[in-house]
């Protein structure tokens, strides 16, 4: 019996996430939106969408998004978030919350009016969080 749960142990810290598109990933409920004044749209914005990779790895916990270092939503796996932000640069960080490690994780993100940006979060096989850009 040890074996086995040893094995299944290995076997599910050894899965790394898988990306989604835009459109697969499934919007933020209300309730994990903490920034609610960055869901509508206003004059001089543009669309930033962070969102979650799939997958078994760090599911135990939602990932909470940083824009500017104000948190913004907390994003469980395959969810995503569509935050309108004045244009130009920001600072965009993620980290786990609750019991789960993997770290914190930033990028720099230049937001156009004419251009959606999109970032993703995954996880590696090492339980790291990584903030990457999406071309998808």
């Amino acid at each position: 019996m040890r074996l086995l749960a040893s094995l299944l142990f290995l076997l599910v810290t050894a899965c790394a996430t898988t990306p989604l598109t835009t459109n697969q990933a499934s919007p933020v409920p209300a309730s994990r939106i903490l920034a609610p004044q960055l869901i509508a749209q206003r004059a001089y914005t543009g669309i930033l969408v962070v969102k979650r990779d799939s997958g078994f790895m760090g599911s135990a916990c939602t990932i909470r998004v940083f824009v500017d270092a104000v948190p913004v939503a907390d994003l469980a796996p395959s969810e995503k978030v569509e935050l309108y932000v004045a244009l130009g640069e920001h600072s965009v960080v993620v980290s786990p919350n609750g019991i789960c490690g993997g770290g914190t994780s930033e990028a720099a993100v230049v937001v156009m009016a004419e251009r959606q940006r999109i970032l993703r979060i995954a996880s590696g096989q090492s339980g790291d969080i990584y903030l990457q850009p999406s071309a998808f």
